[in-house]
């Protein structure tokens, strides 16, 4: 490398091997409904150690351990997720209880979210929408921090350099003495980007990006009380990527703020959680990277938030919620507007036994621009064996119009339906001693997609709902461990199919299949992932198709003392040439050097 190794804690690739089993109850989750409900759906925890042995970007973390697919326009740059079979803005992605996906396109843009700016990130498959509203559809990303009252102050910084001259920086602080507890952590990643890729154009142009995230969470304990403040200001600066030598380089600038209040009450029969939290997001556009000339947009969220759970018998709960979205939005080609959506819900739980579970629940949800439907959920958990349990999830979820839906000046419409769909899920559950096995069968049925069409007699796009998709489909995660040396097996099957043409939707792969394999002696460890992704179409008519490639991460760390620790990985350990979307090439094999300091 021409550059001299800055060391760095940068993490390229896990094994899952030390997933440590982490029971929901037993962490301190700022989310009263994965503290409490929805235990018969299934749920991957990503903690503390796997989240160190992975690269920074979220979209990263995930294809190598979940059944997410990602379709990514090159690294650093947009990348959306699939999530059993639909769309990207179908995938809801919730910041301690609170959906941020944007109000402007319904997506969230996994590159711009550092992983290791959380604690844990939990990722529960299937529907979502009575807990977290609109675009719970796929599933959910829950992104997590902890605050512990424990009495230390710990630091960790994590350095790193690797190709392209990348860097990685990652500091995080926690503070707690008495009752007060404190979260304070700043992150960056960055990359010239400019790898070789197998076209004419010979690398990577215009690629360059940075993004960074400052956060600060605090909270205070008190006899029966507890108040917590969190925040988190993300901002960022990325070229897109060119496809053609005579292509306007562009440029794309974010600003994301998020501030929230949270006040629970714990005492006798009564859980009480209340949230406020305020979402910015705003984005400048520079259709030329010479000119200044910018198309901007802007978005400013109120939310409140109520959760109120009462212990009916010591085997009964009843819970009520009641949630106000209030969003302003203009720019460039948005016309001003703004939208109110109030929402109410109900949940009644049922331990019936230690084998056998039960929860119902409804939500009815009212918006001042369109219609939603009312949305229901059940799901039941058998356990008849010790080392065997099978879940049972059913569902209606929904997805609202976006700002571009509903008030783009060329071509929005504001008589949009929200979209509805229906969600069927069967789990079956093994947990032996040293092997975990997890199984998944599910049915989706979307009714009322939204999907933007040409006018007729005018060069004007419009959205309208139009389509009706079916996915189903099944996934299989197995863990085995086996003194120092650990296996992860994940493998998913996905059909959509939209009704209407009888063709598979774009970029949605029907198999995937990852491997990983984890080994520790004494102060070493070694680690390698693999994964393979199937074919996927590319038009519409399913004319014409990006072909499947296999990938491989290798990994090597070495413990200095109990404050040092270096890690050297190999991405794309055997020069694989692929993309995840037409034209935008993946990086080749690639190099990665980290540290990691404890103070």
């Amino acid at each position: 490398m021409k550059k001299q190794f800055i060391l760095v804690a940068l993490i390229s690739g896990y094994a899952l091997g030390q997933n440590d089993a982490v029971q929901l109850d037993e962490v301190l989750i700022n989310d009263p409904f994965l503290n409490h409900h929805y235990k018969s759906q299934s749920q991957i925890i990503l903690n503390d150690s796997i989240l160190k042995k992975n690269q920074p970007s979220l979209s990263n973390l995930l294809q190598f351990e979940s059944p997410i697919y990602f379709k990514e326009n090159g690294v650093g740059m947009v990348s959306s997720p699939s999530f059993r079979g639909t769309t990207a803005s179908q995938t809801a992605v919730v910041w301690n209880g609170i959906n941020i996906n944007s109000s402007i396109n319904g997506q969230t843009d996994f590159n711009t979210i550092n992983s290791k700016s959380y604690d844990e990130i939990l990722v529960k498959p299937g529907g979502g929408s009575i807990a977290y509203g609109t675009g719970s559809i796929g599933g959910a990303v829950h992104l997590l921090d902890h605050l512990k009252y424990n009495d230390q102050l710990t630091q960790n910084i994590d350095l790193g350099y690797g190709s392209f001259d990348s860097y990685n920086l990652n500091y995080r602080l926690h503070y707690a003495k008495n009752n007060i507890a404190t979260n304070i952590g700043y992150a960056r990643f960055q990359s010239d980007n400019d790898y070789e890729i197998e076209n004419y154009l010979e690398r990577n142009r215009n690629g360059k990006y940075y993004f960074n995230t400052i956060d600060a969470n605090i909270g205070t304990k008190l006899t029966d009380h507890e108040i917590r403040l969190f925040t988190q200001f993300n901002f960022g600066k990325r070229e897109f990527s060119l496809t053609d030598i005579y292509e306007t380089p562009t440029m794309y600038e974010n600003q994301d703020y998020r501030v929230m209040g949270q006040w629970i009450l714990n005492k006798n029969r009564w859980n009480s959680d209340l949230k406020i939290s305020y979402l910015h997001e705003s984005n400048q556009y520079y259709p030329n990277i010479n000119s200044s000339t910018t198309q901007d947009l802007e978005v400013n969220n109120w939310i409140a938030k109520y959760y109120l759970n009462y212990k009916l018998k010591p085997n009964q709960t009843i819970s009520g919620f009641a949630e106000n979205i209030y969003s302003k939005g203009n720019g460039t080609n948005l016309s001003a507007s703004d939208r109110n959506t109030t929402g109410f819900g109900l949940i009644y739980k049922h331990i019936i036994s230690d084998k056998i579970q039960y929860e119902a629940s409804i939500r009815q949800d009212f918006s001042s621009v369109y219609n939603v439907p009312l949305i229901y959920a059940f799901g039941a958990n058998y356990k008849p064996m010790d080392f065997y349990e099978i879940r049972f999830n059913f569902s209606k979820n929904y997805r609202v119009p976006t700002f571009n839906d509903l008030f783009w000046e060329t071509g929005g419409n504001p008589d949009l339906k929200a979209e509805n769909a229906l969600q069927f899920e069967l789990g079956n559950d093994f947990n032996f001693k040293n092997l975990k096995i997890q199984t998944n069968l599910f049915y989706n049925d979307i009714k009322d997609m939204i999907q933007w069409i040409p006018t007729s007699g005018s060069s004007f796009w419009r959205p309208v709902n139009q389509n009706h998709v079916k996915t189903y489909g099944s996934e299989i995660i197995a863990d085995y461990k086996w003194n120092n040396l650990s296996f992860r097996t994940l493998y998913s099957y996905t059909e959509s199919i939209n009704q209407e043409t009888d063709k598979t939707l774009i970029y949605v792969p029907k198999h995937q299949f990852n491997f990983n394999v984890n080994y520790n002696y004494k102060s070493w460890n070694v680690f390698m992932q693999n994964r393979w992704v199937d074919k996927v179409f590319i038009q519409t008519d399913n004319q014409a198709t990006i072909p499947s490639y296999w990938t491989t991460n290798l990994g090597l760390g070495y413990q200095i003392n109990s404050n040092f620790g270096a890690n050297f990985n190999i991405n794309n350990l055997f020069d694989q040439q692929y993309q995840s979307v037409a034209n935008r090439w993946m990086p080749g094999i690639n190099y990665l050097i980290s540290l990691n300091i404890k103070l």
